[in-house]
């Protein structure tokens, strides 16, 4: 199949919007800065690229070898198109770590990013979910590193939104707060075409989002119940089913007072 490599890269943008296995880390440490951590399991989706292609096709476009590598992103951050130069400093000290190997159908995206502050984190959040700085046009200047085919070939969509730009996030101390905005989440439905997400994600089988938030203090007090807080009530997991996310995105929303 000669277009397996335009469709591998269409996926890695999908890694952090639809159909994969999602796990959100944030540390808010005592002073206010810590790490927001995003990890994709792309394992599922290789296993319908792998159904495209035979092992010729892995061989022409490049899939057939292992890759394991880590992007700094200040590498580049300063050349990626459509991200306003205040938020170029907020990601420049990230990294993307990937993990991918077609033929074991293992594919993994973590991406890391320290953060000096609470209000940091709150811009932060509206960097990485905002159509001018989000998480997909960050590709557009890492293409090199990936095998064979530019970060032209992934597309031209740059507003394809991600499942955590329909909340809006606030930060501070002693808040967390995760609230749905009605206005995005109706453009997100809009854009993702629920109803296609659903036929894949029949295809996939059950996929996950977990929110993981450790805090340097207990937990006071939270919204969601459907929440488990660690033994020293510093640290809270909400897990949630993605495809009734999609449709509920009031599963993911929450309070926390700590």
């Amino acid at each position: 199949m000669k277009n397996i490599r335009t469709l591998f890269l269409f996926l890695l943008p999908l890694a952090f919007i639809s159909c994969t296995d999602t796990r959100e880390e944030l540390e808010i440490k005592a002073d206010g800065s810590g790490t927001l951590v995003m990890k994709s399991d792309l394992s599922k989706m290789l296993e319908i690229v792998k159904g495209f292609a035979g092992e010729n096709d892995l061989a022409k476009d490049g899939l057939d070898r292992p890759l394991d590598t880590t992007m700094m992103m200040k590498n580049y951050i300063d050349t990626a198109k459509d991200v306003p130069a205040d938020k170029k400093e907020l990601l420049r000290n990230g990294k993307v770590h990937v993990v991918m190997n077609v033929k074991e159908s293992i594919g993994k995206f973590d991406m890391n990013f320290p953060f000096t502050s609470t209000d940091k984190l709150q811009q932060l959040y509206a960097s990485l979910n905002s159509s001018s700085g989000g998480l997909k046009n960050l590709f557009d200047g890492m293409g090199k590193n990936l095998p064979k085919g530019g970060s032209e070939e992934q597309g031209n969509d740059k507003s394809m939104p991600q499942i955590a730009s329909v909340y809006d996030i606030t930060v501070k101390d002693g808040l967390y707060s995760r609230k749905v905005n009605k206005e995005r989440y109706d453009a997100f439905t809009s854009a993702m075409k629920l109803d296609e997400l659903k036929q894949m994600g029949s295809m996939l089988g059950a996929m996950d989002y977990t929110l993981s938030v450790k805090l340097p203090r207990q937990i006071k007090k939270v919204s969601n119940s459907k929440v488990i807080l660690s033994s020293d009530k510093k640290t809270l997991t909400l897990k949630t089913d993605l495809m009734e996310t999609f449709e509920h995105p009031e599963l993911l929303a929450l309070d926390i007072e700590y």
